[in-house]
């Protein structure tokens, strides 16, 4: 048997390779900010200063600096000896650089030294090359400054815009380090700032999870949620997830899934111990540490979603939509006091006479209705759910009469947050005042998905007053079905004759 030893030193052309990673532009100059904090200076404010034109992208810092054996081993592919920092990969420099250029330079001075280095890195000389070698220059200074310049050119994509996406994004990718002012990033001299977001009052809150199970057991989870108080109809809610202070996702909706109900949800989650791919643009989902972390999360955001649909809810109770409905209870109202098929139900028979014993009769309904005003309409909950009352919408609205075994009957409607558990309506029934007061469910799943809430509630309306009917008569709640249907049938036909 015989052993041979082969060089399996990587071909030349994965240096430009690597740079393939689908990176966009800020995620790319993150990676470079990254390896400035990672130079920070204790004691010291950390400076950034990137310049971004069409020839050029270029980040300086007043960190550590290099020296000639970190400026090499700084490019030498999967070389890290950063643990528990933010480069502690080994390939975000390189990676990051050639994904943005074709050439780039690196200059440095080191603290404590008068000396500079400079290296060249140019994609095309690179790939006429036969090994993996670099050119390091020294050069004496005249003071001891420390500094680290990147400069990319040869740019492979740059749009006008890109300086002012590209500082939204690091206002939002390094926020907790620019709000405790441990580093600060100018964009073509515009000063980064910590974004901050226009929350609902009182919704403000922050959290700290101590994990106790698997392999995170003694790891902490935090950070801060709320609600904004206007949602996103294009998914810009959920939570901006960092790892040691650099911000991994955006937006992200772990733990809360994507939904318009939830929309109005934002924050930061700080999870500093679970695994991210080596370009940091994502967590590693399937480890254990992710897994427990949302089983966590799940538990702290149960009441910040439901707060959030119930706020969702109400958002959908537009002026219009209570203004159509008015018109639509209006023709309930009439359907059931003209309607023949409904007599039974409407009328009171004396027994002697088989005439109706109504206590007042269709024409002087109608006229009791015009004259009288009833209560505010508003969105309050049903006073057996024991939940709060929400803000009543306070203006006058003429009471809606119907008739049951002759006798009046006052009948209303609220939209309300019940639960998702709960059934898509309900209603109370007080015989004494003679009144109905219906409620639609604004947490029952498919109220959010309907587009029509307006008959949407009409529906429940003529159903609550349909069981209302059944049960007052004392018949099979299998009419109740064909009761509902010939309220809508008659309130439909009414309804039309207005929209001719």
């Amino acid at each position: 048997m015989s052993v041979t030893n082969h060089d399996i030193t990587p071909d030349i052309s994965l240096m430009p390779k690597i740079g393939k990673s689908g990176y966009s532009s800020p995620q790319a100059i993150a990676e470079l900010v990254d390896n400035s904090i990672d130079a920070r200076l204790d004691g010291t404010l950390l400076e950034i200063n990137i310049k971004i034109d069409k020839s050029a992208i270029s980040i300086a810092d007043n960190g550590t600096g290099m020296n000639e054996k970190f400026l090499v081993k700084a490019l030498t592919l999967a070389h890290s000896e950063k643990k528990n920092s933010l480069g502690e990969f080994g390939f975000g420099l390189k990676t990051a650089c050639t994904s943005l250029g074709g050439r780039f330079d690196i200059i440095t001075s080191p603290t404590n030294k008068t000396k500079q280095f400079s290296t060249t890195y140019d994609e095309e000389q690179w790939l006429k090359g036969k090994n993996w070698q670099i050119s390091v220059k020294t050069e004496n200074e005249a003071d001891s400054s420390h500094f680290t310049i990147v400069k990319i050119s040869k740019l492979k994509r740059y749009w006008p815009q890109l300086p002012s996406v590209l500082k939204n994004d690091i206002e939002k990718r390094f926020a907790p380090f620019i709000a405790k002012r441990e580093i600060s990033v100018k964009v073509n001299g515009k000063i980064c700032k910590p974004g901050k977001y226009d929350l609902i009052e009182k919704t403000y809150k922050k959290f700290i999870i101590n994990v106790e199970k698997g392999k995170a057991k003694g790891e902490k989870i935090h950070g801060w949620y709320g609600l904004l108080k206007e949602g996103s109809n294009k998914g810009l809610y959920g939570f901006h997830t960092y790892r040691r202070g650099r911000m991994i996702t955006t937006y992200d909706k772990i733990a809360i899934g994507e939904h318009p109900t939830i929309s109005r949800i934002i924050g930061e989650i700080h999870l500093d111990f679970i695994p991210v791919t080596h370009n940091k643009k994502e967590f590693i989902v399937e480890s254990e540490e992710y897994t427990v972390a949302e089983e966590y999360l799940r538990g702290e955001f149960k009441e910040l979603l439901k707060e959030a649909r119930k706020k969702s809810g109400q958002d959908r109770i537009k002026k219009h939509v209570i203004d159509e409905l008015e018109v639509w209870k209006e023709k309930i109202s009439r359907a059931v006091i003209e309607s023949s098929d409904l007599k039974s139900y409407t009328s009171q028979l004396d027994s002697k006479t088989g005439m109706a014993k109504d206590e007042l009769g269709e024409n002087e309904i109608i006229a009791a209705e015009k004259r009288g005003q009833g209560d505010n309409e508003g969105t309050v909950k049903p006073k057996k759910t024991g939940q709060e009352r929400l803000p009543k919408k306070k203006h006058e609205q003429k009471k809606k009469i119907i008739k049951i075994k002759g006798k009046q009957f006052e009948f209303d409607h609220q939209f309300v947050s019940l639960g998702s558990e709960a059934s898509w309506k309900s209603y109370e029934f007080d015989k004494k005042k003679r009144k109905i007061v219906v409620y639609t469910n604004t947490d029952f799943p498919s109220y959010m998905v309907t587009k029509d809430v307006v008959f949407y509630a009409v529906i429940h309306i003529a159903e609550a007053i349909a069981e209302v009917m059944v049960h007052e008569v004392g018949e099979e709640i299998g009419n109740m079905q064909e009761i509902k249907e010939t309220i809508l049938k008659v309130a439909s036909n009414l309804k039309s004759q207005i929209n001719e």
